[in-house]
């Protein structure tokens, strides 16, 4: 399904890891606690990521550990509605295809119809 390693989101979320762990941010002051800390992004975050990169082998592997493929970003947009918003018929289908609700209503109560007619898709 995805063409290259370097594309896939999960690739993607390693590579912002290893960026951030190698940034003055992640510097401690001399007299810090040593313990080991670790990044944790929601499982919303993570699966609308893996939509947005159109990472369809992540999304599978997400579906399969029982992510919700309705979850929502602050504005209420699910990873269908990013879909119709970015034109990406091919990722509409597969969202569809795999339980995505097609009624689902974000913040204002647009649905992914809404958006795609409001970008002018249809």
């Amino acid at each position: 399904m995805s063409c290259d390693t370097r594309s896939s989101a999960l690739f993607k979320r390693a590579e912002q890891i290893k960026r951030w762990e190698e940034s003055e941010t992640n510097r401690e002051p001399p007299n810090a606690d040593s313990r080991d800390r670790k990044i944790k992004f929601s499982a919303g975050c993570v699966f609308l990521a893996a939509c947005k990169a159109g990472d369809k082998d992540e999304i599978l592997r997400l579906l399969k550990k029982n992510a919700d493929i309705d979850t929502t970003d602050v504005d209420g947009l699910s990873a269908l509605h990013q879909a119709c918003i970015d034109d990406n018929l091919d990722l509409v289908e597969f969202l569809v295809e795999h339980g995505a609700d097609v009624n689902k209503g974000d913040n204002e109560g647009w649905t992914p119809l809404h958006a795609t007619a409001s970008c002018g898709f249809i």
